[in-house]
């Protein structure tokens, strides 16, 4: 037994996150809003709409587009979506435009799942905005949005209007750590300041942004950088969140820029951007500065960028690297850089914290190609175990310096164990080799190792990368089956797998047979299984199983398969399937139906000179295909033959001239076909003597000398002074070009070439083989003529063009004929589009009746006839059909009215359409309720959200009119989710949104008009007061605020009571009580009022001073010395919570529960002591404890259900359960219990 191991390298593909193209969709970016949907976010919300259009609107302008689509991420705990995904600008608007804020007072939110939706469905290299008044509450997801956006490389921008008062909490900073990690920000705005931010979003969203610097930190402090600019940046900005924020920028010759800044943001206390436009190359200073806690970002629009990839061994192409390191695995960096071009170069990689200090400074060696590919390696290192970003610095290729920062930051991968995977089964053959094999992918180093029945076998081997081995048995036997494990263990832990081998194998197939037959015999094909197992045989063909048992084709009870009357079709291959529970085997029978060959050889006759090459083309038919032999008289010629039966004479003597016989033979017999193949030599001539001296009356002997094949014919003529010898070469006709088959569409022109040689020189006639003349014009525009040349041209080819064609050339030595067959081709039978079987028109009101052609070849003529009459009058006032096929009825009357019908025919075929004409006379007449105010044809509507609302529309006319409803333009269906559209035309709202207010137009249209209606419909929401403690403790003197925020439409008029009386109030959302005194205890009441209603909060104000003092003065002399205890325990002085005044009294700073107790005070001096017991009771007013229970609950009817209400309070506090705002502790279905030691 061989233990062999068969390692395969595992990559991962690097994800892009640059657009570093801005023609190639593949690099564009993903604009998405992330958006809290909580009713604190309406003015947030309004805002984010209007600045939403700006900001499309500006991308789309830029000539290089950066956005390829839009993301919209709506949140509401405990939900996240629906989400939108669009490429249309226009939806994108409108999803915004549909989002409804509703419920609040929930803090925190579902924010982080809903970031994690948004990565997970946009492009590389995005845009994501989050937009929210709360931390998150599912902070715990934080470790997939690191990786996703480590992934995507995208940026996460927070816009905080809210964050639920602490940001210590890990809900806050998740936040800070999403934005530290994709190069993204946190801003802290009032709700007013929501569109600042937009205007800044308009700028930065960009194609072919990088960046320059990044950092983070966690106190107030100044810092200073120097960052080198290159000519390839367009433009720089500059970003500074954090309290009280200070910029200053510096050029390379030292001068502080104040002019040349645009600041696109400036939010007092809480951030600041600048941008700069085609800064001046070189080294610029950075000074900034906050007092607190600040991020800064430094970015800029240029085509000069990287990406960075990781592997764990030097690798040469970049889709073979990771996104991330691997934790205690030394990494390489592969470096893909784009507009560096040589001499331009890398010089190092830095290795940066997240708050901009160099962690590491590694060189970056020069590549053989000097960086024309792009590609820059750095040797391995250790990454360390803090995230970092990576800072690359060299020259381009003008010598000028230039840094660019990683968009991301980088954290480590924190290894899985090995993943390890074998197949359930491993079947084997008996005494054949089986294999077991065993699947690892794992980041680290692993060993690995097989065992069986818990006993190892074979040696434990290490591995570098995921891979696959094989434990191999070479003669497989029933005593080898069982179980066998794959244990492979890394420094991440260990993992197994386990797989069963069995050694009963499917069935095995003789070897089959093939099968020949005759056409119209029985051909029966047979397929049996080796041994006695069980199994099920089946028969295929083509993929499918024959299932017949009866019929021509059918399966015998012995599984073989018959085959009646064999057709020619039938042949070809067979499978026979046998299966059982271990698989199946299968084997492929041929079916031979064998056909007796013909031949035809071309062309027929054919003469040639010497040297020339001679080509005779032979095509044979039969099945199975035969074989061609060629022969030239009683000889075989093996060696001049091609794959296709084309016989080649090159460099032709005369002895090639005879007889050649192409012979097919398959076995089912032969064929053949002989040509004749003529030599022929040109005649030569020449006179012994060209002067001839004989005495008058004497005899002249004139001797006149020829050559040539066949041998010429000796004419002798004299003229006056000359005798001239002229030799004939008598020849028949011989082709030297002939005509092959065609096939021409209709309309083409066609040429038939047809040229004879011979001697005299051969007359060249063309005729059709069915008799038919072929009538021939010399020089003629049109029709069939023949040229001088012999060739036949037929031209604008027709139907009746079609035909066998006869080329005869004609001496008085022979006649010698060649055929070929015209086909015509592209004809289409006519075809009329279909269009609306009814046309509804108005008196006098001219129309065209379409009869649009749509095919036809030749091009049909169209005829219109009206109720069965043929053809159509043709006085003017009657309907009129035009060429283009369009009936023009002008001014109808009643009696047009009725059915036409268009008919199209051609040479091919004809077709027709009927179209029933319906005059009418009386137009649409439309209702609506009286006394509405408003425009003149526009009603002014209100309703209420969540209200039913039904808008008339009542039409007449005849026929009856149809009544369609649009909202701003756009058509509403007949049916949806909110809108119907009523039997009599209104149009029903149900459950109405505050994005219904719209404008709606009922317009309703028959034959004879049409007449519409607009509402302009105003949703209108009751006040909501959001819910605040109902009571309120200050301490004297301190400035107090009474929150009143308030939701409604048309937006609410807020008045403030105290105790009953109005109070004048500057800002109506909240009521600030500077230096509260006694007097301002009380009742106060916020009254929000609009037109659908109004609402009512009261806040009950209570004052207390701020130290709790247990009371005890004591008195003697010499003045006594105090000590206090609590409990029995003894109180010191340096206890933060506890202080004790001059006169001796306990002072507690900030009371809480857990000061209740036994307090004793004694007091002691050289005289004695004495002292004094207090019991203090610390009450805590009422708290409900989340309990992590849903607010929202979906039940089964009739089923019992618990809600819980875990209360806590000193004393214990008393609990009533309320529905719908009514009491229900009366309802006999209900019932009130107190779990022990809770008010739940």
């Amino acid at each position: 037994r061989v233990l062999l191991y068969d390692t395969i390298p595992v990559f991962v593909a690097f994800t892009t996150f640059k657009i570093l193209s801005s023609t190639d969709f593949s690099h564009a970016s993903t604009l998405a809003f992330v958006f809290d949907v909580t009713g604190s976010m309406y003015d947030d919300l309004k805002q984010v709409i209007d600045g939403a259009s700006r900001i499309l609107e500006k991308t789309l302008n830029r000539r290089t587009r950066p956005i390829k689509n839009f993301v919209l991420v709506p949140f509401h705990d405990p939900d996240i979506g629906p989400v939108s995904i669009t490429t249309d600008p226009k939806k994108f608007q409108q999803d915004l435009q549909e989002l409804f804020v509703q419920g609040g007072g929930d803090c925190p939110e579902m924010s982080i799942g809903a970031i994690k939706k948004a990565l997970e469905v946009s492009l590389p290299g995005s845009f994501i905005y989050v937009f929210t008044d709360a931390r998150a509450k599912d902070y715990r997801l934080k470790r997939d949005v690191l990786q996703l956006v480590q992934l995507r490389q995208s940026q996460v921008v927070f816009v905080l209007t809210g964050d639920c008062g602490d940001r210590s909490q890990p809900g806050y900073r998740a936040y800070e750590e999403i934005a530290a990690t994709s190069s993204g920000q946190i801003f802290h705005l009032d709700k007013q300041q929501v569109n600042e931010v937009l205007k800044w979003v308009e700028e930065t969203v960009q194609a072919l942004k990088v960046h320059l610097l990044s950092s983070n930190h966690d106190s107030a402090q100044e810092n200073q950088w120097e960052v080198p600019f290159d000519p390839s940046l367009k433009e720089v900005t500059v970003s500074l969140s954090g309290p009280a924020p200070q910029i200053e920028l510096r050029d390379p010759l030292g001068t502080s820029l104040e002019e040349g800044l645009t600041e696109l943001l400036n939010i007092p206390n809480s951030a600041r951007v600048v941008n700069l436009k085609f800064p001046r190359p070189g080294a610029w200073t950075l000074k900034v500065g906050c007092g607190g806690r600040h991020t800064l970002r430094v970015t800029g629009v240029s085509n000069l960028d990287f990406r960075a990839g990781f592997s764990s061994i030097p690798v040469s192409e970049f889709n073979h690297t990771r996104e991330r390191p691997i934790k205690g695995v030394p990494a390489h960096v592969l470096l893909k850089c784009t507009g560096l071009k040589p001499p331009g170069q890398l010089s190092h990689m830095e290795l940066v914290s997240g708050s901009g200090r160099s962690l590491r400074t590694l060189p970056v060696p020069l590549p053989s190609d000097s960086g024309s590919r792009g590609l820059w390696s750095v040797p391995k290192f250790r990454t360390p175990s803090q995230s970092f970003f990576l800072k690359v610095t060299g020259k381009d290729d003008k010598g000028y310096p230039f840094q660019r920062l990683s968009s991301v930051s980088y954290t480590n991968i924190i290894p899985d164990p090995p993943a390890v995977s074998m197949p359930k089964v491993v079947n084997g053959f008996y005494m054949q080799p089986a294999m077991i094999g065993c699947s690892v992918e794992s980041d680290v180093p692993y060993r690995l190792r097989f065992t069986r029945s818990g006993v190892a076998i074979g040696e434990e081997k290490l591995f570098q990368f995921s891979g696959k081995a094989f434990w191999e048995i070479p003669h497989a036997s029933g005593e080898d089956e069982g179980p066998y494990e794959c244990i492979a263990q890394s420094s991440a832990g260990l993992r197994r797998a386990l797989t069963q081998l069995t050694t009963e194998p499917p069935p095995v197939l003789k070897a089959p047979l093939n099968v020949s037959s005759t056409v119209g015999a029985v051909a029966v094909m047979a397929c049996q299984v080796e041994g006695s197992m069980r199994h099920n045989l089946t028969w295929q063909r083509a993929g499918l199983t024959i299932l017949a048992h009866s019929g021509r084709i059918r399966v015998l009870p012995n599984s073989f398969l018959e085959i009646n009357e064999v057709q020619p079709q039938d042949a070809g291959q067979y499978q026979c399937v046998a299966t059982n529970a271990n698989g199946d085997s299968r084997v492929t029978v041929w079916l031979l139906v064998p056909e007796a060959p013909s031949v035809v050889v071309r062309p027929q006759r054919q003469a040639f000179s010497r040297g020339s090459e001679v080509r005779l083309v032979c095509t044979a038919a039969g099945s199975p295909p035969p074989q061609l032999f060629w022969s030239h008289g009683n000889m075989f010629l093996p060696n001049r033959i091609s794959n296709h039966g084309v016989l080649t004479i090159r460099d032709a003597l005369p002895e090639d001239a005879g007889n050649y016989t192409c012979l097919a033979t398959n076995e089912a017999g032969t064929a053949t076909q002989t040509v004749s193949l003529n030599y022929a030599e040109e005649p030569s001539i020449w006179v012994v003597k060209q002067v001839v001296m004989v005495a008058v009356g004497g005899d002249a002997t004139l001797e006149c000398r020829a050559t040539g094949v066949p041998l010429p014919l000796v004419k002798w003529s004299k003229g006056k002074t000359l005798i001239t010898c002229v030799f004939f070469a008598n020849m028949a006709p011989l082709f030297s070009e002939t005509p092959v088959d065609m096939t021409v569409d209709v309309g083409e022109n066609v040429t038939l070439p047809c040229v004879a040689r011979g001697f005299p020189l051969p007359t060249v006639t063309w005729r059709l083989k069915d008799g038919r003349a072929i009538i021939s014009e010399a020089y003629s525009s049109d029709g069939t003529v023949q040229l001088e040349t012999g060739h036949l041209l037929i031209q604008d080819v027709w139907l009746d063009d079609e035909g066998l064609y006869v080329c005869e050339a004609k001496n008085q030595f022979g006649t010698i004929r060649t055929e070929a067959r015209v086909s015509v081709s592209g004809l289409e039978p006519p075809l009329l589009a279909h269009g609306a079987p009814v046309i509804t028109t108005g008196i006098s009101q001219s129309l065209s009746i379409p009869c649009m052609l749509l095919d036809g070849i030749p091009l049909p003529e169209r005829h219109w006839t009206h109720n069965g009459n043929q053809p159509l009058p043709r006085d003017r006032s009657s309907p009129q059909s035009n060429p283009d096929g369009f009936l023009h009825i002008l001014n109808p009357a009643a009696e047009d009215a009725g059915i036409y019908i268009c008919t199209a025919i051609s040479a091919v075929g004809y077709t027709s359409r009927e179209i029933k004409l319906s005059v009418n006379s009386k137009g649409c007449t439309l209702t609506y309720s009286k006394g509405v105010s408003g425009e003149e044809n526009t009603v002014k509507m209100a309703a209420e959200v969540g209200s039913e609302v039904i808008l008339p529309c009542e039409v007449q006319g005849s026929p009856s009119p149809l009544v369609t409803w649009s909202r701003n333009g756009q058509p509403i269906p007949p049916v949806t989710a909110w809108f119907t559209v009523l039997p009599s035309g209104s149009l029903k709202i149900t459950d109405v949104r505050l994005i219904d207010s719209k404008l709606y137009t009922c317009s309703a249209e028959n034959p004879a008009g049409n007449v519409s209606l607009n509402y302009n419909l105003h949703i209108q929401v009751k006040p909501k007061i959001q819910a605040a403690p109902s009571l309120l403790k200050a301490l004297i003197g301190q400035t107090v605020v009474l929150p009143c925020v308030v939701q409604g439409e048309p937006r609410p008029e807020i008045s403030w009571f105290h105790n009953g009386r109005p109070v004048e109030a500057r800002d109506t959302a909240a009521l600030r009580i500077h230096r509260a005194s006694l007097t301002d205890q009380g009742t106060y009441s916020c009254v929000a009022k609009n037109t659908a209603g109004q609402d009512t909060m009261e806040t009950s104000l209570q004052h207390y001073t701020h130290h709790l003092s247990v009371l005890s003065t004591p008195a003697g002399s010499p003045f006594p010395k105090v000590r206090w205890f609590k409990n029995g325990l003894g109180i010191f002085p340096d206890q933060s919570e506890f202080s004790v005044a001059e006169d001796g009294s306990l002072v507690i700073g900030s009371a809480s529960a857990s000061h209740s107790g036994d307090f004793k005070c004694v007091a002691s001096n050289d005289a004695g002591s004495v002292e004094r017991k207090t019991r203090l009771k610390v009450n805590v007013p009422p708290e409900i404890q989340d309990d992590g229970q849903p607010l929202n609950l979906t039940v089964t009817l009739k089923q019992p259900l618990t809600l819980g209400c875990d209360a806590f309070g000193i004393p214990s506090p008393t609990i009533t359960w309320t529905k719908d705002g009514h009491n229900v502790s009366h309802l006999p279905v209900i019932q009130i219990s107190f779990l022990k030691n809770t008010k739940k």
